[in-house]
C-alpha cells in the first residue's frame, strides 16, 4: 500500500454561507453550484456499501492503529461501511454524484469502486464527477447543465 505525504492529502477547511466545507475545492463547488442555480445537497445522503456482520473465523492481530497485543479478533462483529458523497443532485429523472478530490486516496478508491458496484447491482442511473482542480469544477458545471 502506498503511502501518501500527509502535506499532500492535508487540505485548507473553509467556511461558507455558515457551512464548513473540508477544503477550498469544496467551497468551490459550493459557489459555482448556487451561482448557477443547480439545486444540491451538501453531505445530505449516506449509503451502505456493506451490510455490518459478524466474523465467525479466527482473525489474529493488532488494532487497526498498529497498537496492542496481537491476539484473536475474530468472531465479532464487523460495522457496515458507508459512502457519503460531497454534493448529491436529483433534478426530475436525473441524478448526479459530484466528489470532489484533490488527490484521491486508497481508501476513497476502494470505497467509489464498492459505490459504483452498489449503483451496478441496484441497476441506478447516476452521473458521477470527481473534479480535482478548479477548472474541473468547471466543467463540471457545464456537464451537468447539458444534462439537466
Amino acid at each position: 500500500m502506498a503511502k501518501y505525504d500527509r502535506r499532500l492529502i492535508k487540505s485548507k477547511k473553509i467556511t461558507i454561507d455558515g457551512i464548513n466545507f473540508s477544503s477550498r475545492l469544496e467551497g468551490t463547488m459550493y459557489k459555482l453550484l448556487k451561482e448557477n442555480n443547480i439545486n444540491f445537497k451538501y453531505e445530505s445522503e449516506s449509503y451502505t456499501l456493506s451490510d455490518s456482520f459478524i466474523f465467525n473465523n479466527n482473525y489474529h492481530a493488532r488494532l487497526s492503529s498498529g497498537k496492542g497485543d496481537y491476539i484473536n479478533r475474530g468472531f465479532k462483529k464487523v460495522n457496515d461501511m458507508s459512502y457519503k458523497p460531497d454534493f448529491v443532485i436529483r433534478h426530475n429523472d436525473y441524478y448526479a454524484i459530484i466528489e470532489t478530490k484533490g488527490l484521491p486516496t486508497e481508501p476513497y478508491n476502494m470505497r467509489m469502486k464498492l459505490f459504483k458496484s452498489m449503483l451496478n447491482r441496484q441497476n441506478i442511473k447516476c452521473d458521477i464527477y470527481v473534479p480535482q482542480t478548479n477548472l474541473e469544477c468547471v466543467e463540471t458545471i457545464k456537464l451537468i447543465l447539458e444534462r439537466i
